[in-house]
């Protein structure tokens, strides 16, 4: 991501200037037209001295837990009356994270510059866009406190969902990881020894046994070939996911998964609509809170999708009607939507419709991993049975191989 200082028409005719950090050009058009400006002219930001120096390859990027943490201490600072550059000094000082009492020391840096909160928190990557734009919605309109309660409350339930969809995952991954082992073992140091059994009496084993002692040897004698063929295949793998192409494949591969598609699209939408709503509620303009909501579903497929809802509004149709026609919503959910634009509440109604996504998102993955447990214990089991099947094949032939 770069920094580039831009000039844009508003929809009244009145010329803009900013800076914004977009991946090229294109991108940074494209984000000013989801924002309802019409860019003139945009050129790369020159590096100053108080904007932050590249980061360093190994330094570790706070995760949204801390800017969580962070965000909700600086609200209760405020709210208790305490001026922002004495509890952003605070919070450094209490924060056992070096890396980010950094960031919290160049924020502070700028505010005591006279420079806006929302400017010093961009020129940092540990604060997403959205962020920004509702700290500067809530510095306009005198509201920061609240924006920041706001945000705070968006990063925590954020959290908690990840961590509810981790937590539920560690037993099939635990499974999956140790009978996988189980079997690695066997074929290494188990079957091995069979197959010198076979070349001492010189008898042939059955086909089952066959194919499974070429396993072993296979893997007792090039088990350097995987690792180096996983980590071209990753490598690959990594390559096409970088491409603009590849990650709209592979997105909308994700999306049209069984069992997992369903869900990550629930997320997707979860993501767009609890965004949007904090985003209106904070006072952020719908064009700009539109914009980005649509790219912070982590989904490029949806992304697309939800593309014409932004030139919807633009022509005046509303909100509900536009994400409709894309299909990515339920009739329920774009009927709620309906219904909050005709009442004013559209804030509270999207916020409504992300709890509800929410829920089923926990749903889904409960019913999902007891699913998933006892089809991982059925397929390992499968396979060890397999495996001690073949070798008992192979120990009773040995009753025919003349001594």
């Amino acid at each position: 991501m770069e920094t580039f200082s831009y000039k844009a028409i508003d929809r009244s005719g009145k010329e803009i200037r900013g800076r914004l950090k977009a991946r090229d050009e294109q991108d940074l058009a494209e984000r000013l037209r989801s924002m309802g400006y019409y860019p003139s002219s945009a050129s790369r930001a020159a590096r100053t001295e108080e904007e932050p120096k590249g980061r360093s390859f190994f330094k570790r990027k706070a995760g949204g837990r801390r800017v969580a943490s962070f965000t909700h201490q600086l609200a209760s600072m405020i709210e208790a009356g305490i001026p922002l550059d004495k509890s952003l000094a605070l919070l450094a000082e209490l924060d056992e994270d070096a890396s980010f009492t950094a960031v919290i020391n160049d924020v502070l840096k700028g505010v005591r510059g006279g420079r806006p909160l929302a400017d010093c928190l961009e020129r940092n990557a540990e604060f997403p866009a959205f962020y920004v734009n509702t700290v500067r919605a809530g510095e306009a309109g005198g509201t920061l406190e609240d924006c920041l309660k706001r945000l705070a409350a968006y990063l925590e339930e954020t959290e908690r969902l990840k961590d509810e969809m981790r937590s539920a995952l560690v037993y099939p991954l635990l499974l999956t990881t140790f009978g996988g082992g189980a079997v690695v073992f066997m074929l290494i140091f188990v079957v091995p020894r069979f197959a010198m059994l076979f070349e001492d009496l010189g008898g042939a084993a059955p086909l089952p046994a066959v194919a499974l002692l070429a396993a072993g040897h296979f893997l007792s004698s090039w088990f350097w070939v995987l690792p180096l063929a996983f980590g071209l295949a990753w490598f690959g793998f990594e390559r096409f996911r970088a491409s603009a192409e590849g990650r709209l494949r592979l997105d909308r591969f994700k999306l049209s998964f069984p069992i997992l598609g369903p869900i990550l699209g629930k997320a997707a939408a979860a993501r767009f609509s609890r965004t949007l709503g904090m985003l209106l509620k904070s006072g952020v303009p719908i064009m700009e809170a539109l914009g980005l909501s649509i790219r912070s579903t982590g989904n490029l497929a949806m992304e697309k999708d939800l593309a014409p809802v932004l030139e919807g509004v633009r022509k005046g149709r509303g909100v509900a009607a536009p994400v409709a026609e894309t299909g990515s919503f339920p009739r329920l959910a774009t009927h709620m939507l309906a219904v909050g634009e005709e009442t004013g509440r559209l804030d509270e109604m999207l916020l409504k419709v992300a709890s509800d996504y929410e829920h089923e998102i926990r749903t889904s993955v409960k019913r999902a991993v007891s699913t998933l447990e006892p089809a991982i214990i059925l397929v390992m089991a499968l396979i060890v049975g397999s495996i001690v099947i073949s070798m008992l094949l192979a120990v009773f032939s040995l009753n025919d191989i003349p001594l």
